[in-house]
């Protein structure tokens, strides 16, 4: 709601009211420190203040600000922090001010008469001048105190210059509001007020970005002083948590130029859009090279355990495959980094949290150690077909928590370390030859030497069947319904199932054309009838 014109005087002194209490408030911690640096010049020669070092050059390198507070004490760090802490403080109220100037732009545009636009016009303008000189000398009182810690001095003549020149600056920006804040309209029917306000938003818009870059930087040399001062004991959350408070891109919802200048000014800062593309690709870059050398590392090792060494084949690829997920989460951590992502608390968290985790999972814990047993005594390697934990199947892969079957008939089973350790394991396949077990039925009536020698005969004819050891066939049992005949030849592990099927194909063949029979269960049933006592049957 804007004051109409018969109001303009009493809006006029209540605007310069609230304009002033901003003006106060932001220059607040400014006039305090110049008191302060006014009473420590007084009270110098009785205890001198202690002064930073770092804070020389605001933009120093952080690699050169890192190597300047390694041997600095946590005294001493505390000093460094708090100057670093009053740059970025004074540049987060820079910051506000600028924002609330871009409102006073706002208003002036939107206003309803001059006088009301020429009053906001004019307090954005004495605001932002006012925090500029409060950030520029709080700057200077903080540079100033470490080049004299320092011994570094400056030629008088090097800044002779300076005041003068940004008097004429303010002089020149002062006439050039007084002459843009004229009520007589232009020639294309916009008011010179709202020319010198669309020109003073789009001009603040701009400085924000670059305000806040400034910040960024300045937030990343607080965060280096802070992390080698919490590295040597130092309290330094509350800094922490100012930083994070302060960080950020902030959209005003309620303005869309404003909205679009802060976006796009983001996307082209030095400190915004161009340095997350960079720390992404360098996130992408890191996982690919982590990748690329897990491979290779995983290869080298798998290689050496396989020649040199002589692992089974299930120690070397869980050894190899440990060391390849190993440097993986190693590279993603290191990747992360990049990202600007402290990894620290995650890793603190993890420690922490362990003690719980293994409490939860002792059946997978006991899996881990079954699965240690199995690698050290090698009951089984990949491809062995072994009947273990209840399954039938050939041995895939193996990890420290389960084994990986495949069965016959192509299913996929996943049995724990602890169900195939716990329990009785039989490898079928870990000899080069194997015994095959037959027993072949034939009736009562039937000649059972005949049978014999029908089967032995096919048994030595057989090609696959092995003349070392020699094969058995003799009659073992008269059971129920039959005469059992053992046929135990033995053939390569390989061909075992092989030269079952089609001996007994065979057998049955040769038994049908020689007519002996292959009886099936069968009871006889005998009747005895017998007389009734007095002779009737």
């Amino acid at each position: 709601m804007f004051c109409t014109p018969r109001h303009s005087a009493t809006s006029h002194n209540t605007l310069r009211v609230l304009c002033s209490t901003w003006i106060a408030a932001i220059c607040l911690v400014g006039s305090t420190c110049l008191a302060q640096d006014s009473d420590s010049k007084e009270a110098s020669a009785e205890t001198p203040k202690p002064a930073p070092l770092t804070t020389a050059d605001p933009q120093v390198p952080l690699d050169n600000l890192k190597v300047m507070v390694k041997p600095l004490t946590q005294d001493e760090l505390a000093i460094e922090a708090d100057a670093w802490f009053e740059l970025l403080k004074s540049k987060a109220r820079q910051i506000a001010v600028a924002k609330l100037s871009v409102k006073k732009t706002s208003e002036a545009l939107a206003a309803d008469d001059q006088e009301t636009a020429s009053e906001s016009l004019e307090a954005a303008e004495e605001v932002r001048r006012l925090a500029d000189d409060a950030a520029k000398q709080a700057e200077e009182s903080v540079t100033q105190a470490a080049k004299e810690n320092l011994g570094i001095t400056e030629d008088d003549s090097s800044g002779t210059g300076a005041p003068n020149e940004d008097a004429n600056e303010e002089d020149a920006d002062a006439e050039n509001i007084d002459q843009d804040t004229s009520t007589e309209p232009a020639d294309n029917g916009v008011t010179p007020t709202a020319n010198a306000a669309a020109e003073m938003k789009t001009e603040l818009l701009e400085d924000i970005t670059v305000l806040q870059d400034e910040r960024t930087s300045l937030s990343d040399r607080l965060s280096v002083v802070l992390d080698s001062w919490e590295a040597k004991g130092g309290e330094v959350e509350s800094y922490r948590q100012y930083i994070v408070a302060v960080s950020g891109v902030e959209f005003d919802t309620t303005d869309a130029e404003a909205a679009w200048s802060t976006v796009v000014g983001w996307f082209i800062s030095k400190e915004g859009g161009q340095r997350w593309a960079w720390n992404i690709l360098k996130f992408v870059l890191i996982l690919l090279i982590a990748y690329v050398l897990s491979k290779i590392l995983a290869g080298m090792v798998n290689w050496l355990l396989e020649r040199k060494i002589h692992l089974s084949q299930l120690a070397e690829r869980l050894i190899a495959n440990t060391i390849r997920n190993v440097l993986l989460a190693v590279g993603f951590a290191v990747a992360l980094t990049a990202l600007e992502v402290d990894i620290a608390p995650i890793l603190a968290a993890i420690g922490a949290t362990g003690l719980v985790v293994g409490l939860a999972l002792q059946d997978t814990l006991s899996n881990f150690a079954s699965g240690l047993m199995i690698l050290v005594n090698r009951p089984f390697d990949v491809g062995d077909v072994v009947n273990a934990g209840g399954v039938t199947g050939k041995v895939h892969q193996m990890n420290l928590v389960s084994t990986t079957f495949h069965t016959f008939d192509n299913q996929t089973i996943y049995v724990p370390n602890n169900e195939i350790w716990n329990n009785v394991i039989t490898n079928i396949t870990a000899n080069d030859k194997r015994r095959v077990d037959m027993e072949f039925g034939i009736g009562y009536s039937d000649d059972f030497e005949e049978a014999e020698q029908i089967i032995t005969d096919v048994v030595k004819a057989h090609e696959l069947v092995l003349s070392d050891p020699e094969p058995v066939v003799v009659t073992h049992a008269l059971a129920d319904s039959s005469v059992n005949i053992v046929c135990r030849p033995w053939a390569a592990t390989t061909d075992w199932w092989q030269v079952k099927t089609e001996v007994t194909r065979e057998v049955k063949r040769r038994f049908d054309a020689a007519g002996i029979s292959i009886p099936f269960p069968q009871q006889d049933v005998h009747i005895y009838q017998t007389s009734a006592p007095n002779g009737n049957e």
